[in-house]
């Protein structure tokens, strides 16, 4: 006999009532009206549940807590009951008794919950665990896998990030603070060319979206395609005109182009009334690049925190040494560098020093009378001049020099070394020549993809390179090192001063002493290198650079075996033709030669004092005073 179907039970005509007001829109209606039936209601569940629903979101917290409470109490194993009460009490700030609701949960909407308190709490690898937990309950949970990228880029785990983040653009191909989220990370893992592709990605379904305009500008500058890089931020200008992040990252382009016409026209665009505190800082900048350094350092006060503390206390430390404040620059850059440091992926594994000073314990002459004897197999292309010495000693104005040569082609600080030291299989003194001819290829082959035409005489401009003369003078045993000097003193300061672009070697001049141990370094290493090889080498003196140019040039283009050009000694002009200089000397150079860097360290004596101690040797040994 079959049997007859249930009649579904008809809620109470308050709640029916409720439930219809809140359809309406009308969430204090049906608070009202099921918090009115509560009293007398013969199922309390129901009308809790409402009653909870409708204060959430009339934003009455602690009401929505009382009856998610009693709800709780009523059907503890009722998982959006239990997020949901979570969730308010981590709204009023209640972290303990949200995570006493959660922790442990194996479904993935509480321990989503879990991993945030986890999270908000610096707990990273608990954090980490919960979000994992939370995605192996559902693998496609959204939330879960973005933060889980965010906690692993915190955390230096690079490749597990990044995976995070683009399995949350599988599930969310149009979310674009995702895709923020891993430009960022591959910003600082310094994969400029991945994170130009994700933010180009992104353009496609949020073409106008200013703050991701911004982005894919600096990330055009980062590869030094500037032209992009400024198409990008003025579209950036057009769609949000107000006064933002667009303008201060197209006026550091223009600034570090020496395009300073194009810095005031920028500048003057702005409304001056309207624009926030931080307009300050180009203004500063301006100021500082017309040698305003009074008006500078005023306008510098006024710059806000806001302004990246790199940028920031290089610009305050700039002015404050022009205006003859030592201890109030040397506390500027100190600053810069502590922000560079903690902005920085963690150090794995040795320094650069370290690893310079480990190459150099196996440079011996017993080592050295090993190398089998090498002769091109064919010689394509002449062996180069290698223009090296530490940094901030002069090699930027050298180079820009000797791009008025006809004869050469000077490529600016590219890792073709570096790269082609990659390639080394082996100790170089076990190099058979085979292997040699194709290291020299591949070098030259690297030169061509950074801008050298193949035909003229190759300048590779490349500081310290000086650490890695062996190698070049294995590969290239007829190549030239023109080797820069400055006093020991002033070449660390001026590095600790420098707002360098932070990379592995780099890193060396967050610390003044780290920079006086990497001077020793690397002069070891030259020294060792050229009193075991024939390195062909001709020193240039910058302070005899500024004083006398043609003095100190005419020596050298007589070693090089070239004619002289006037052009040589036009260094202004030739730096306005130029383009982008991509080292911390981009300003000095558009300027008349001046001798106010020399000798500076004599203003800063009481700061190097603690390293002196290291320093002092070597000036000794280039003929320089130390007191």
């Amino acid at each position: 006999m079959a049997t007859r179907p249930t009649k579904p039970m008809t809620p109470p005509p308050a709640l029916l009532e409720a439930m219809q007001a809140m359809r309406r829109g009308d969430m204090q209606g049906a608070l009202d009206t099921v918090e009115a039936a509560l009293p007398n209601a013969a199922d309390r569940v129901p009308h809790l549940a409402l009653a909870g629903h409708a204060a959430l979101h009339l934003g009455l917290t602690e009401r929505a807590i009382a009856y998610l409470d009693e709800l709780l109490a009523l059907r503890p194993d009722d998982r959006a009951t239990r997020a949901n009460l979570a969730n308010a009490l981590l709204s009023t700030g209640e972290s303990g008794r949200a995570m006493a609701l959660v922790e442990g949960a194996p479904e993935a909407s509480l321990a989503r919950i879990e991993g945030y308190i986890h999270q908000q709490e610096g707990r990273s690898e608990a954090a980490a665990a919960a979000y994992r937990r939370a995605i192996a309950a559902d693998p496609n949970d959204l939330s879960s896998w973005n933060n889980l990228g965010n906690i692993l880029a915190e955390s230096g785990d690079i490749e597990g990030a990044i995976a995070a983040f683009e399995r949350a653009i599988t599930l969310a191909p149009a979310d674009l603070p995702i895709y923020l989220n891993l430009a960022e990370l591959l910003r600082v893992a310094q994969r400029h060319e991945a994170r130009l592709k994700t933010l180009l990605d992104a353009g496609a379904f949020a073409p106008d979206d200013p703050k991701l305009l911004t982005e894919t500008g600096m990330a055009h500058a980062a590869l030094d395609d500037l032209d992009s890089a400024i198409a990008s931020l003025e579209r950036a200008l057009e769609v949000a005109p107000d006064f933002g992040e667009a303008q201060l990252e197209l006026g550091m382009i223009y600034e570090s182009l020496n395009r300073v016409d194009d810095l005031a026209a920028l500048i003057a665009r702005t409304d001056k009334d309207s624009a926030p505190p931080e307009f300050a800082f180009l203004l500063a900048w301006q100021a500082r690049r017309e040698e305003r350094f009074d008006d500078a350092q005023a306008l510098a006060a006024r710059i806000p925190e806001t302004i990246h503390p790199l940028r920031r206390l290089h610009l305050i430390g700039g002015i404050a040494d022009r205006c003859d404040d030592p201890d109030a620059a040397f506390a500027a850059f100190e600053g810069m560098n502590q922000a560079a440091l903690a902005e920085a992926t963690p150090l794995s594994g040795p320094s650069f020093r370290e690893q310079v000073e480990a190459d150099v314990a196996a440079w011996n002459e017993e080592w050295a009378a090993g190398w089998t004897a090498f002769e091109p197999a064919a010689a394509p292309s002449r062996d180069p001049i290698f223009l090296v010495g530490f940094p901030r000693s002069g090699t930027t104005l050298l180079d820009t020099m000797l791009m008025g040569l006809d004869d050469l082609s000077v490529i600016e600080e590219r890792p073709m070394a570096a790269r082609t030291k990659a390639l080394v299989e082996g100790d170089l003194a076990a190099l058979t020549p085979a292997h040699i001819d194709e290291l020299r290829s591949a070098y030259f082959d690297f030169a061509r993809e950074y801008g050298w035409d193949g035909k003229r005489w190759l300048v590779d401009k490349h500081p310290l390179n000086m650490t890695r003369a062996p190698l070049l003078h294995r590969l290239f045993p007829q190549a030239r090192f023109i080797f820069a000097e400055r006093h020991p003193y002033d070449a660390v300061l001026s590095c600790f001063m420098a707002n360098f672009q932070m990379n592995f070697a780099m890193r060396s001049f967050t610390s003044l002493g780290e920079a006086a141990r990497t001077y020793d370094a690397a002069f070891t290493a030259w020294h060792r290198a050229t009193s075991l090889f024939p390195v062909d080498t001709h020193a240039v003196r910058y302070e005899r650079l500024v004083v006398d140019p043609a003095g100190e040039l005419a020596p050298l283009v007589d070693w090089l075996g070239l004619a002289w050009d006037d052009a040589l000694l036009d260094h202004t002009q030739v730096a306005r033709n130029r383009g982008r200089v991509r080292t911390a000397s981009y300003s000095q150079i558009g300027e008349p030669l001046y001798t106010r860097a020399a000798e500076r360290w004599r203003r800063y004596a009481d700061h190097l004092a603690p390293v002196m101690p290291i320093l002092r040797p070597w000036a000794e040994r280039m003929g320089y005073e130390t007191a």
